[in-house]
């Protein structure tokens, strides 16, 4: 399978003043980091940089924003209008919380498996 074919994704995590962005590649990892003010001056400015990343790999572009963030959490109705109506067919946005970590007393006796998670992760991320 062609790495063009899995999608790019895109961390936005609203922490303080600051929105943190991370872009990573599937297979090769992370190949963006950035501060952003957390109030950008124009309201499409988060759907436009969204675009521009996917067009710019020539590739989808799934964007996750952490739903547990406190600004997030604070000011829920701004994070919708900045993440606006859904954007290009090219990029698809989420709300995401990190669940907390959930034994299965059935497939738990089977082991972690930290190996498979580890390639899952990196298949689709390309974070080790």
């Amino acid at each position: 399978m062609s790495t063009h074919s899995l999608p790019l994704f895109a961390a936005l995590e609203p922490v303080g003043p600051d929105v943190r962005l991370m872009l990573s590649e599937p297979m090769a990892g992370t190949s963006l980091k950035a501060r952003l003010p957390s109030e950008p001056r124009h309201e499409r400015t988060v759907v436009l940089l969204l675009e521009a990343l996917a067009l710019w790999y020539g590739q989808p572009l799934h964007a996750v924003i952490d739903a547990d963030a406190l600004d997030a959490r604070r000011h829920p109705e701004r994070w919708a209008r900045l993440l606006g109506d859904p954007p290009e067919p090219h990029v698809r946005v989420e709300w995401l919380g990190v669940p907390g970590v959930q034994h299965d007393r059935f497939l738990g006796s089977m082991g972690h498996f930290s190996a498979a998670r580890r390639l899952v992760s990196f298949a689709a991320t390309g974070q080790r």
